[in-house]
């Protein structure tokens, strides 16, 4: 009933926001963001009891998803602030709503009530990083759909109430280097904190993750050097972030569900 609850608050925010309604509801954008918050604050504390439930941490497929559409809904609430990125949020709250469904699914998820600082820094670095280059892809989406409107000459329709692709590219790249460096920490603390790496089931998922770290930071390189922007970097942006998709969720998703196995430490 309550991740019901978060939900509904989310769609009430979105349809706000995106305006409808608008015309029958006095201060509807008030009402919007009262709502998002709402709904944010919800989805924490629904976060707080499936996780948290016990001493360490409980994280199975479905709830991991939600927790990254957690941290996108926070950073939606923050473009809120400016009433010209207000398309762009209803977007991130949008996905955070579909996210607060999940939660829960999935298999029994891995516990350890003596999960130590290190794995649990190492978990909320890959979570934030994960859900900065979540937002990056979101945009790179965005920005391919803009720029094949302009090229075919068609109506752009709702993406008019989105932020200048200018201003959305530098919103990308801002998040591909936050993101990277969150991803790079991520990966160090695993490397050194995580016993029996390859013991673990956990093999592929390093693998991919570091294949998704080198087309990122290669991105940021060819950012930074060679200027890369447009449809190239569009294309190393999504390629990453389904690497990195399937390294994250990928490799939870063959455990728990297929196989029904969980990883043998706490790891994002």
């Amino acid at each position: 009933m309550i991740i019901a609850t978060s939900f509904i608050a989310y769609l009430v925010c979105v349809l706000l926001l995106s305006g409808r309604f608008a015309g029958q509801l006095p201060a509807s954008r008030a009402i919007g963001v009262a709502a998002g918050i709402i709904g944010w604050a919800i989805h924490g504390w629904v976060l707080y009891t499936v996780i948290l439930t016990m001493p360490g941490l409980t994280l199975n497929t479905g709830s991991a998803m939600s927790f990254v559409g957690w941290m996108i809904a926070g950073m939606g609430l923050v473009f809120l602030i400016r009433p010209a990125y207000s398309g762009l949020a209803i977007l991130l709250l949008g996905m955070a709503g579909l996210a607060v469904l999940l939660t829960g699914l999935g298999g029994p998820g891995y516990s350890n009530p003596g999960l130590a600082w290190p794995l649990k820094a190492h978990i909320l670095l890959s979570a934030a990083a994960y859900s900065l280059l979540s937002i990056a892809a979101a945009l790179a989406v965005l920005l391919a759909i803009q720029d094949d409107r302009l090229r075919s000459h068609k109506p752009t329709g709702w993406l008019k109430r989105l932020p200048a692709m200018d201003t959305m590219e530098g919103m990308m790249f801002g998040a591909i280097n936050i993101g990277f460096i969150g991803l790079t920490l991520a990966l160090f603390s695993g490397l050194i904190f995580v016993d029996n790496l390859f013991a673990q089931h956990l093999a592929h998922k390093t693998i991919l993750s570091l294949l998704s770290w080198a087309v990122f930071g290669t991105l940021a390189l060819g950012r930074w050097r060679l200027g890369w922007r447009g449809r190239t970097a569009l294309r190393w942006v999504l390629g990453g972030f389904v690497i990195l998709a399937l390294a994250y969720f990928g490799s939870k998703i063959v455990l728990e569900l297929l196989l029904d196995r969980q990883w043998d430490a706490g790891v994002f």
